[in-house]
């Protein structure tokens, strides 16, 4: 079966997972001091807009947006390579590290930014290993609470949100809180999230074809989602927009 394409544009906002192979445990504090290293070196050779992070110990979560139509694969590409070569070293490993390509997400930005910020933030929680996300070290809740920009980019919508540091947190905290009562749902599989009007506008921008090679469906608060098929044939484009929705 062939790859399926990388969907990216200037100033698309991504949701961008990797995962060690065989989900193998593979990270300890040392490894993830690395990553966390790597990512910012990434953040600046290419120019990133980093909203948030979580390392966990088998896979990894980044939200960025990026400035020009070639930066996702190229940047993924020297983070995840960068990474794991200086890994292996260290640890004495040999062979893959990563468990397959990077997952990539485009999010809309005014109607999924902020719950896909608060997913990454749950990420320790629900897993049972903080009992919030300010006390997990290695995602950037903390620098999101102090708005430590060596750390983290400010979106504007989180920065509209109050007129201080403090009001924008609490702000934030308020939105965590409703995302937490949902139930946690992974969308990195999926290749955009959204109104059903930004669905829409994406598969007609990459001219996908809905029912063959690629998958709508609807989720909560009036949002969708376009991804992979689940048994479809192989990836094409499509020569036409086949209107699938309402």
């Amino acid at each position: 079966m062939s790859r399926p394409p990388r969907f990216s544009y200037t100033g698309a906002l991504h949701h961008v997972t990797l995962r060690c192979n065989n989900r193998e445990f593979l990270f300890t504090e040392p490894s993830l001091q690395l990553f966390r290293q790597v990512l910012q070196d990434g953040r600046e050779k290419f120019d990133l807009s980093l909203y948030n992070y979580c390392l966990m110990t088998n896979h990894v979560h980044l939200l960025f947006e990026v400035k020009h139509d070639d930066t996702l694969s190229k940047a993924m590409h020297w983070i995840g390579n960068t990474f794991s070569r200086s890994f292996n070293k260290s640890s004495g490993r040999q062979g893959h590290l990563w468990e397959g390509r990077f997952r990539s997400t485009i999010v809309e930005h005014e109607s999924y930014f902020f719950r896909c910020m608060a997913y990454m933030d749950l990420n320790p929680v629900r897993a049972g290993i903080a009992y919030a996300p300010a006390e997990y070290n290695w995602c950037g809740h903390r620098a999101l609470k102090k708005e430590d920009r060596l750390e983290l980019d400010f979106h504007r919508l989180y920065l509209e949100m109050g007129k201080d540091a403090a009001s924008r947190y609490v702000k934030y905290m308020s939105l965590m809180s409703e995302e937490a009562a949902r139930p946690a749902v992974s969308l990195a599989r999926e290749y955009f999230v959204g109104t059903r009007r930004f669905v829409r506008k994406m598969v007609r921008r990459f001219s996908l074809e809905i029912g063959q090679t690629a998958g709508y469906k609807e989720l909560d608060c009036g949002l969708a989602c376009v991804g992979a098929k689940v048994g479809g044939q192989r990836w094409r484009y499509a020569k036409s927009y086949h209107n699938s929705f309402n």
